[in-house]
C-alpha cells in the first residue's frame, strides 16, 4: 500500500481552497483511492470533487491548487529544484548547433 505523505504547505492550501477544517480531516480527505492510483502511476494532478487540483510529487502533496488555475502554466524548469539535466534538449542542441 502506498504511504501518503502531506506538506504544511498543502494543508494551508487545503484550508483556503477547499475546507476549514482540522488537518485528521484534511488527512482523511485525501487519503483516497484515486490519490493513491495516481501516485501509483506517477500522476502530478488529481482533479477533487470541488475543482480544485491536488499537486503530487511522487507520494507527497505539495499543494492544492485553485479551480481556476490552469495546470499548463506550470513547468518544471521555472522550478528551482528541477535538475536540469532532465529537461528535454531545444531545438538548436537537437540539430547539433
Amino acid at each position: 500500500m502506498t504511504e501518503i505523505f502531506l506538506t504544511w504547505h498543502a494543508i494551508q492550501r487545503y484550508r483556503e481552497r477547499v475546507a476549514d477544517v482540522p488537518a485528521a480531516a484534511i488527512w482523511l480527505a485525501l487519503d483516497i483511492p484515486a490519490i493513491r492510483i495516481a501516485i501509483e502511476f506517477g500522476a502530478r494532478f488529481v482533479r477533487l470533487p470541488g475543482g480544485q487540483r491536488v499537486v503530487l510529487d511522487k507520494n507527497h502533496v505539495i499543494t492544492i491548487l485553485p479551480r481556476d488555475f490552469c495546470t499548463r502554466r506550470l513547468d518544471l524548469r521555472r522550478d528551482p529544484l528541477f535538475d536540469d539535466a532532465e529537461a528535454p534538449a531545444s531545438s538548436s542542441e537537437a540539430v547539433g548547433d
